[in-house]
């Protein structure tokens, strides 16, 4: 029986909430405690998830994961490299979400805007500093996260770079990358490149979107779980004859569905946490064998095609 993969997207993971840099006009939490890491880990271990995991190797700026981080107890960044070790990379692939996912290291304009205007060189060279630090905290990527459009204006540059740095690094002759999102016209892996320079580099795009973003502040908790079930019954509806996730499965195209740190934790209140134990357990009862669940850096070498 041939079966459909499924992968999960968790970006802008770590120990600082990321959108309390990113949406200054609301209060967000600093901190996602590991309680909420160790909770996260329950959850798949339960549904049998995995898929992919960002982690920003210099979260905001505020310093290093491999040294230190200001306005972040040091106990708190090492419980998450030790939780992120033992409990999701075993069955995530692990990508840094590029360096900052904030303003560019050593530069006044957000990173994104910065890399849209690098050389290959320049590229390679930043993406291989991401690479460094989360090796050096004993994580082994496989891949990279684009913080927003990074890469999109200049993707040939950027899967490039990215293919050398992994090189220079991690001494790997593959590797892929996330920056296409539903919406685009990619819809399945790709092989960006296949060079002796790059490597095979594999662009892996997902196909729906995240269902549990509207559950941060200020939304109300009553609204947060209003919103969390219209956005899962429209994903796959509670029979599982309708929805996103049934159209890819009948084409037969990988259901790769995306999520992020802050949804999830929901700003203290877990109910985007809660939405994910939902969705997937409705999608192990619907699809059952029919759907096969695997990290994004089994997916991308497995699943990849040719680059039209």
């Amino acid at each position: 029986m041939t079966t459909v993969p499924v992968s999960f997207i968790l970006d802008d993971g770590g120990p600082v909430n990321m959108y309390h840099f990113h949406d200054l006009a609301t209060w967000h939490e600093l901190i996602i405690p590991p309680a909420f890491l160790r909770e996260f880990s329950k959850v798949c271990k339960r549904n049998n998830i995995m898929g992919k995991f960002s982690v920003v190797p210099m979260p905001a700026g505020l310093g290093r994961l491999d040294g230190k981080v200001t306005q972040v107890p040091t106990p708190i960044v090492k419980q998450y490299i030790k939780l992120i070790k033992e409990q999701i990379e075993p069955v995530f692939s692990i990508t840094p979400e590029i360096l900052t996912h904030y303003l560019a290291y050593k530069k006044p304009v957000l990173e994104n805007l910065y890399i849209s205007s690098c050389t290959e060189d320049e590229i390679t060279e930043y993406i291989s500093l991401a690479l460094e630090i989360l090796k050096n905290t004993g994580l082994n990527p496989t891949g990279v996260t684009s913080p927003w459009d990074a890469g999109m204006r200049n993707e040939d540059h950027y899967a490039r770079g990215i293919g050398r740095a992994f090189r220079k690094i991690m001494n790997v002759d593959e590797c892929f990358y996330f920056l296409h999102s539903s919406g685009d016209d990619l819809v399945k892996p790709v092989v960006m490149f296949d060079t002796p320079e790059t490597g095979k580099v594999i662009s892996v795009p997902n196909n729906i979107h995240d269902a549990f973003w509207p559950t941060q502040n200020p939304v109300t908790a009553r609204q947060a779980r209003q919103n969390v079930k219209k956005n899962i019954d429209e994903i796959l509806s509670p029979d599982g004859k309708t929805g996103l996730m049934r159209e890819f499965f009948e084409q037969g195209l990988p259901i790769v569905f995306i999520s992020h740190w802050q949804s999830l934790y929901s700003d203290g209140r877990c109910i985007g946490l809660e939405g994910l134990d939902a969705l997937t357990q409705r999608m192990n009862k619907v699809f059952g064998k029919q759907i096969e669940w695997m990290p994004m850096m089994e997916l991308a070498k497995n699943h990849a095609g040719k680059r039209k």
